[in-house]
């Protein structure tokens, strides 16, 4: 069984925020720990800041990683001048490395057809440019990838997305490529599970 955190866990949150709210936190139980009875309870102060050491430590790997905003603002410029077919097959190459196969899909709903083993992703960027992905355009989507057999569906899109719309993706395993994610595709960084 895989452990996931709970999205409104104060873990989960410090994960999501700058690396140094965790450092800061955990600052604070040392000077809590070493200021009570003159240093006697230091080992409380100690033991409740490893947790956030360690939080800290993580989110500020994580966070170096990820590109800067400069990096994606010049992505998505470049984004923009292309077309739909070859920012798909640019997203389609980290799949390729990791031994993926990707063949163009045969309809209008989606660009490309990755598979590897049982497992088959739709690709769609048809509709990338667009300010706003609506429900309607992820309906076709998944209509498409049900008569692909798809197991997940990756919909690239530099614009806002609905809240409707993120809800139908959550039930429907409709993975988001938006500007931070495609900067890491541009760069080699993305993480292909």
């Amino acid at each position: 069984m895989a452990f996931k955190m709970a999205d409104g866990s104060l873990f989960s949150i410090l994960l999501r925020s700058p690396w140094w709210y965790s450092f800061f936190i955990a600052g604070f139980f040392l000077a809590v720990g070493s200021a009570v009875a003159r240093g006697q309870y230091l080992i409380f102060g100690i033991t409740a800041a490893l947790p956030f050491l360690a939080i800290s430590g993580f989110a500020g790997f994580r966070q170096l990683r990820r590109p800067s905003k400069k990096r994606v603002l010049e992505v998505v410029q470049i984004a923009r001048k292309m077309r739909s077919r070859e920012l798909a097959e640019k997203i389609a190459a980290a799949y390729v490395s990791e031994r993926f196969r990707v063949a163009p899909f045969k309809g209008d709903a989606a660009d490309l057809e990755i598979t590897r083993g049982s497992r088959t992703i739709l690709l769609c960027a048809k509709r990338f440019k667009a300010a706003t992905t609506g429900i309607e355009q992820l309906k076709q989507f998944v209509d498409a990838g049900r008569s692909a057999d798809a197991t997940g569906y990756l919909y690239v899109t530099l614009g806002d997305i609905s809240e409707h719309a993120r809800a139908y993706a959550s039930k429907n395993n409709i993975e988001f490529i938006q500007p931070a994610a495609l900067a890491e595709f541009f760069d080699g960084k993305a993480k292909i599970t």
